[in-house]
């Protein structure tokens, strides 16, 4: 397992963040599935955990998600990797790996520190 050294956070939601997945089939067609939900159970600027009750088949490939949701304003979406999966009561767990975005990570990590100020007041 690789870890990232450089990554200096990661951001545990209280409750899940609700949030919606498609699994990328083409990406140079930008042919995706139909959409299904998900909880984003924590995130950093690079990847997130998340929780879906689909059975997303990630045994023999590498499986693109566009995943999209909304951390305070900006509606986000990011396109990246399944690197693991876990049976979780009620569906799955999946680590999730984001593209290497610099533009990405800034947003992300704007729209956290204005839902934490949120949060404190």
């Amino acid at each position: 397992m690789l870890y990232k050294r450089n990554e200096y956070f990661r951001y545990t939601f209280g409750n899940p963040l609700e949030g919606e997945f498609r699994i990328v089939i083409d990406d140079d067609q930008g042919e995706e599935s139909s959409p299904g939900d998900c909880q984003l159970i924590d995130i950093s600027p690079g990847g997130a955990k998340i929780f879906a009750k689909f059975n997303i088949p990630v045994e023999h490939r590498s499986v693109r998600l566009h995943v999209k949701f909304t951390l305070f304003e900006e509606v986000i979406e990011v396109l990246g990797v399944i690197v693991w999966r876990k049976p979780y009561t009620g569906g799955y767990m999946y680590g999730f790996d984001f593209d290497e975005d610099a533009t990405l990570e800034q947003i992300i990590v704007k729209e956290l520190k204005l839902r934490r100020r949120s949060e404190k007041n």
